[in-house]
């Protein structure tokens, strides 16, 4: 794998992520800083170390009613001195640090969660798009790796192609340990540097919400150049006809009337939309498969090869 920039230490962070992975640890400090309190007050300890105790105590209750409210949830930035357009600007800074990195990726800031998160998406594509251990693979927006640590196994290459450095760091820390990966920044809405013809199947998760339409189309065309005739395709994003999906766009347009709307803010597609994309490129056998909240579409690279050879 190419070498990454990684992500800043960010000291605020770290300790964050070590108090998410090791939750029990604010409140055993608030126990044991009291019982040292008692200790020193039930002795008549030295004034300077009840006092000491004191603010030991303190400070471990105040870390452990903070640590309390603040993993309940993370305060992203709005980033709205950005274009959406600039993915590469708002998901680095959305990506800091790996602990963030992770979780603009799937919600989960501890590695546990992220691998939980990736079980349904993977099945999908072992059924869907029909992954085997024959293929190639191409994941457009892999993020931190979240699926392709899951899925190569299954397939004989996986390549991971993302826009933000920040995130492409923290997938190679999160895949370093397989032999059959690889990962490739992409300069721009293109697969520009992937030859033609040079994987069997090309997808793309949780990824089309974060990009406008033209850069949608622009990815599913240039999916269809670089898959092998019979290559396979498959796409997702929210669908706008789930109940589900359509409750959260809802919540969203209340919220999003009375501030500046991020850059990164989901957008919605329908199933149409989708297999549009595909029918325009060129793909046959183009299928719509609705998995709440998700609408997905397959599709198959026509092997005009095949087609042309004379009947016996």
């Amino acid at each position: 794998m190419a070498s990454l920039t990684r992500p800043k230490f960010n000291l605020r962070l770290s300790t964050s992520f070590l108090i998410r992975e090791h939750r029990w640890m604010p409140a055993l400090a608030t126990l044991a800083a009291g019982f040292f309190l008692t200790i020193a007050l039930t002795t008549h300890l030295d004034l300077l170390l009840i006092l000491l105790a004191a603010v030991l105590l303190l400070c471990a209750s105040y870390v452990w009613g903070y640590s309390t409210h603040a993993l309940k949830g993370i305060r992203w930035r709005n980033l709205t001195h950005l274009q959406r357009q600039q993915y590469a600007e708002v998901w680095d800074s959305l990506a800091s640090s790996p602990e963030l990195a992770m979780a603009a990726a799937c919600g989960e800031l501890e590695e546990g969660g992220v691998r939980h998160s990736a079980g349904k998406p993977l099945n999908q594509l072992l059924r869907l798009a029909k992954v085997n251990l024959q293929d190639d693979v191409l994941e457009i927006g892999c993020g931190v790796g979240r699926i392709g640590l899951e899925l190569a196994p299954h397939c004989r290459h996986w390549t991971g192609a993302d826009i933000s450095a920040n995130m492409l760091a923290c997938a190679a820390d999160r895949l370093r340990a397989l032999k059959n990966v690889r990962l490739v920044q992409l300069q721009d809405i293109s697969l520009r540097g992937m030859a033609a013809g040079s994987f069997d199947v090309v997808y793309s998760t949780n990824m089309f919400a974060h990009i406008d339409q033209m850069d949608r189309w622009r990815y599913v065309e240039e999916a269809f150049r670089v898959l092998r005739p019979s290559g396979r395709l498959c796409i997702d994003n929210l669908d706008m006809e789930s109940e589900r999906a359509w409750a959260s766009f809802a919540i969203g347009a209340k919220i999003s009337q009375q501030h500046e709307r991020p850059p990164y803010l989901p957008t919605l597609s329908t199933a149409p939309e989708l297999m549009a994309y595909a029918t325009q490129a060129g793909f046959q056998q183009v299928q719509p498969h609705r998995e709440q909240p998700l609408v997905i579409v397959t599709a198959v690279k026509p092997n005009l090869a095949a087609k042309s050879l004379p009947k016996n």
